[in-house]
This record gives C-alpha cells, structure tokens and sequence, in this order.
C-alpha cells in the first residue's frame, strides 16, 4: 500500500512533533511507500522550527507554508493537490487523531472509500447543536447517511481527482463525499476515539471558521447538485 499522510496544522508546534513521529512509525509498518506532507496553514508559532529537522527525510516528508491563516478547507485542498501516492489522507496536527488507527485500513478501489466516525467527541453545546444541524444538512439535502462526514477519511488519489473539490471552508469533505457517494461508491466506517488535547485551544470552533462554513451551506448544495445531473 503507498499512501499520502496530510497533516494540517494551524499553531500547533506543541502538538505537531508527536503526530509526525507517529506518523512515521505507523508508515513503516503500513506502507511500501509513502510521504508525510505537513502543510502548515499560516502558523505564527515555532512550528517551521519543529519540522525542519524532518526535512533531511525528502524522500518521505514535505513541508507546504501558506504565508498567512486561509483555514482548513484551504490547507485541505493544498494537501490534497499535493499527495502524490494512490491513497491519501488528512489527519489534524492537534493530536486528537491516533494515526495507530490507519493500521485498519486496507487497500481498497474505487468503489470505496474509509471514513472513520467518533462515537463520543467533547464538543461544547455550542458546537455539539452545529454538528449536529451540519449532519441533517448532509442526509437530507445531499443524500449523505454518514455517522461523522467531519472526521478521518481515507481516499484513493484517482478520487480525489474525480470529484475536483470547490469548497474552500471545512465542508469540502461533505461535497468530497456528497460526490463519491453520487458516483456510486459506498464508504466503509471505522470508530475512532476523540482524543483530548494535550495542550493549546481548539481552533475547530471559532466564530471565522464557523461563518465560513454557513455562507459555504448554499455553495455546497448548488456544487452538488451540479455535480448530481452528470448521473
């Protein structure tokens, strides 16, 4: 199996060096071949520091630096762009992802595709209602029956391709997979744990990234749609 591991990363230099040497080690027990891409989304904080010394590895890691914040849908769609291994798939840098879980994974066509789903997260009531509204969102208007669209999938590249992602908020995984499913592929769902986080804050809640994701909903559903008269 070759695979693409995108590790995202907003500030998170505390965190960042314990998921890459994860990563690594889960890569070698998993892959024949394989590249860990860290795409840094603007950090302010030591993380270019922290990387560079993974750097002397070209052959298995790439750094990507965007010059200022863009968000996650963004950094997703840089990583994605990027990988060049006939799997891929994006982890966040917090440490709230146990790379150790990808060992499950197994090569798979392009009538699948792997979507890990947590059955307990510790979202606040604030965001835990969002969640919850972003999932009637995806059943009803696009046809998405998937327990956690926002969490660890596993796609093959040719996918990725495929369904050439519009969306710039984190909602590009619910036209990735809005698509997918259109074209006919069927998700295989794996339970994941939601880890805590062993230090900073969470930047998956804030009010700029949730704006984007609401004034993205209309965009999501005409891109789809779009997408939908091709079948």
């Amino acid at each position: 199996m070759n695979i693409s591991v995108i590790i995202f990363s907003y500030n998170e230099a505390c965190n960042i060096k314990g998921v890459i040497d994860t990563a690594f080690d889960v890569m070698n027990r998993l892959a024949t071949s394989f590249e860990i891409i860290v795409v840094d989304d603007g950090s302010t904080d030591d993380t270019a520091n922290v990387v560079t010394p993974y750097l002397q590895k070209p052959e298995h890691f790439r750094y990507i630096k965007h010059q200022k914040n863009a968000g996650i849908g963004i950094a997703l769609r840089t990583g994605y762009d990027a990988a060049k291994k006939e799997f891929v798939c994006a982890i966040p840098g917090d440490g709230q992802f146990d790379v150790r879980e990808l060992l499950s994974i197994k090569p798979f066509g392009n009538q699948n595709f792997y979507s890990f789903y947590r059955p307990q997260t510790n979202y606040s009531f604030y965001r835990s209602v969002l969640n919850q509204a972003n999932r009637q969102f995806n059943r009803l208007l696009l046809g998405i029956k998937l327990k956690d669209v926002n969490w660890i999938k596993v796609y093959r590249k040719e996918q990725l391709l495929f369904v050439a992602p519009e969306l710039k908020s984190s909602v590009i995984e619910s036209e990735i997979c809005a698509k997918l499913i259109k074209a006919g592929a069927r998700p295989i769902e794996l339970p994941s744990v939601y880890h805590e986080r062993k230090t900073g804050l969470s930047k998956g809640g804030s009010w700029k990234t949730l704006r984007k994701v609401l004034l993205e909903m209309y965009t999501l559903f005409m891109v789809t749609e779009k997408f939908n008269k091709r079948y």
